[in-house]
């Protein structure tokens, strides 16, 4: 699929990260397409989603299911959720013995391991690292090119 235009360019510490999407299936109503999306640094694989909506609502949805994912070439899958309070709002990304959460905090929300060790902290596309690897750079592009980081905010803000 890597022959195909790619669909975003995030900057990353680690280098520019192409994301290439295609569909995999038929259209879904309220929920776009089921796509693949592969996202490549430096020429080289670092995650692959199959199964993921398009990017917003779909995306949110997919993930609410569960999605399957290759990150670094060990399989895995993302969940999340999205709810009033801030424990249950969540993006989870588990591949191998590798665990990456994505919580929400005020002002900033959070990337933690499995050890509760926090990784990055984040608003938007304006993320910080404390050690940027490839394996919390993917799964960082992947919350940025999903809008994902809505999952992490409050229903009632989009009341007001």
């Amino acid at each position: 699929m890597t022959s195909r235009r790619p669909a975003a360019e995030l900057d990353s510490p680690l280098g520019k990260i192409t994301v290439f999407r295609g569909p995999i299936g038929s259209y879904v109503p309220l929920g776009g397409s089921v796509e693949r999306w592969e996202f490549v640094l430096n020429g080289s694989e670092i995650l692959s989603v199959d199964g993921m909506g398009t990017p917003g609502y779909g995306a949110r949805r997919q993930v609410k299911r569960g999605v399957d994912v290759s990150l670094l070439g060990v399989k895995g899958r993302v969940t999340g959720r999205r709810s009033l309070g801030p424990r249950g709002r969540f993006v989870r990304l588990e591949a191998g013995g590798t665990v990456f959460v994505a919580r929400a905090r005020v002002p900033r929300n959070y990337v933690v391991d499995s050890s509760g060790a926090e990784l990055a902290d984040f608003n938007g596309t304006d993320w910080l690292f404390e050690a940027a690897e490839p394996g919390i750079v993917a799964f960082a592009a992947l919350v940025v090119a999903a809008g994902l980081e809505v999952a992490l905010t409050s229903p009632l803000l989009e009341i007001f």
